[in-house]
């Protein structure tokens, strides 16, 4: 158990440390590179520093797979450098016991990352974003605050769609409104122009409009109305969807902000991937043990950690760029949202196990 023990704490070591170090690049480097955008807003030092503050969870999260494939092979390369692998071996301790130990702290990497993403990055990013609008860019008087909207396509309930031309959703009013219902063949079978309507706590209250009843494409029948009430589910809040940060979101929103864009006639493929991604992330330090380990225990003796940061970043871009491409190919339908948020992870976790059976035990 000690040895155990002995091996998680050099392993620990470098992981905080290569966290911390990769956590300050990329704080400087945000720092500098929007650096002309905070002369311009003429932002005070230290909101520059509450802004990269908050969002410093999530810069370091984001990266946090490099880290841990750094640390180990740092850690497993040092031991195997100064012969204690060889030495346990030697001992009686199975080679594949070491294996399984880094295999189980890759899926506890895992669990603190998913949980990381869903209880703390949101808050921060949040709180960041805050920031970033109301006291840097100091937007206080947009048409969003308002709540006025224009041009907002719906899609409703039983195959309607409803356009609305002007909503303001703070006093629950909308004006230059069209709802459109098709029967199952995705005929047009009614139509409903209406000139302006308010929300009370139960539905709309449509005013002066027209409907259009379509017997067959060729004949139909209309009848003009004062006031109708047009039972929905829809409040005035629910017609909009806000720009959020994916990261900004716990699953259950992620999901909620996913179905309402469904319901706004939007393109949904890339937030249900990036929604998928959120428990593939969970097995990405599984996979970056398996590939790591080989390596470190393979060429650590000839080669230190120059050759093993190199080997990092390889790893890593391969990964990300697989992973931008399988989402790419998710959005334009070629594979699906499932495996398209997986693919990257069967395709390393392939390799990681072929490589993990050329290890002699």
């Amino acid at each position: 158990m000690k040895i155990y023990f002995y091996i998680s704490k050099q392993f620990l070591k470098p992981l905080f440390f290569t966290t911390l170090a990769f956590g300050f690049i990329v704080l400087i480097s945000e720092l500098f590179r929007e650096m002309n955008f905070y002369m311009e807003q003429k932002t005070p030092f230290l909101t520059i520093v509450e802004y990269l503050f908050f969002n410093l969870p999530w810069w370091t999260i984001d990266v946090f797979a490099l880290s841990v494939l750094l640390a180990l092979l740092f850690s497993l390369g040092d031991l195997a450098k100064r012969n204690e692998i060889t030495i346990l071996k030697a001992s009686g301790i199975n080679l594949w016991k070491i294996i399984s130990l880094f295999m189980i702290i890759g899926l506890a990497l895992g669990i603190l990352d998913f949980s990381a993403r869903e209880f703390i990055i949101p808050k921060t990013v949040e709180l960041a974003s805050y920031v970033r609008n109301v006291k840097i860019e100091k937007n206080k008087d947009d048409e969003k605050l308002k709540g006025e909207y224009k041009n907002i396509i719906v899609a409703l309930k039983d195959d309607a769609r409803m356009s609305v031309g002007y909503m303001n959703i703070n006093e629950g009013y909308m004006r230059n409104i069209i709802i459109d219902e098709y029967d199952n063949n995705y005929y047009l079978k009614k139509n409903i122009v209406v000139g302006e309507a308010f929300y009370n706590n139960k539905g709309w209250i449509l005013k002066n409009g027209v409907e259009r009843n379509f017997d067959n494409l060729n004949n139909w029948h209309e009848k003009y109305f004062q006031n109708r009430f047009y039972p929905t589910e829809l409040k005035p809040h629910d017609f909009i969807s806000e720009d959020v940060r994916y990261e900004q979101m716990n699953l259950k929103r992620f999901r909620e902000y996913i179905q309402k864009n469904q319901m706004l006639g939007k393109n949904t493929l890339k937030d249900q991937i990036k929604y998928n991604m959120r428990f593939a992330s969970v097995f990405c330090h599984i996979i970056v043990m398996m590939m790591g380990i080989p390596f470190a225990l393979g060429l650590g003796k000839r080669f230190g950690k120059i050759i093993s940061f190199t080997f990092a970043l390889i790893f890593s871009f391969i990964y990300w760029t697989l992973q931008a491409f399988s989402l790419t190919l998710g959005e334009n339908l070629i594979l699906s949202v499932g495996l398209a948020a997986w693919m990257p992870n069967i395709v390393f976790g392939i390799i990681g196990i072929y490589l993990l059976s050329k290890i002699k035990t």
